[in-house]
């Protein structure tokens, strides 16, 4: 009993020691001048507090006030040039985030005062889009 319980402590252990090990990060690597890479990166926590403001204006109800978060923070406006240092691919999936941005503020800004459930559904169905072109940049491009 005892070596049974011995050999289960070492797989265990094997286990616990194994399960810390990451796993290769496979994103694109985008190679960025240190002086604009902390700019660039603050630019990129501030769409994801604009994001989350416009979430929370939508779970208030408040779908003109959605939109105009979404226009003043996400939708395209004056770069900052941090276009010249990324991979077109990378572009591309920022401008799609953009325009879906801009495809959600018209949505919102046109909702009705009092929202029918198809009206809530079509709001939040447009901020998955948003968020769906997030995550797939997100998930192919790390930043170096």
């Amino acid at each position: 009993m005892k070596a049974l319980l011995a050999g289960a402590a070492v797989v265990l252990v094997g286990m616990v020691a194994g399960g810390g090990v990451a796993a290769e990060d496979s994103r694109t690597v985008v190679k960025m001048p240190a002086e604009f890479r902390a700019e660039f990166m603050d630019e990129m926590r501030h769409h994801m507090d604009s994001f989350d403001d416009v979430l929370a204006q939508v779970a208030m109800g408040d779908f003109k006030a959605a939109a105009k978060v979404a226009d003043e923070e996400l939708v395209v406006g004056g770069g900052k040039g941090f276009g010249r240092y990324l991979p077109l691919e990378f572009r591309e999936m920022g401008l799609a985030m953009h325009r879906s941005a801009a495809e959600f503020r018209d949505l919102a800004a046109a909702a009705p005062e009092k929202p029918t459930a198809a009206d809530w559904q079509a709001v939040v169905s447009s901020l998955q889009v948003v968020s769906a072109n997030c995550r797939a940049c997100h998930a192919s491009f790390r930043v170096e």
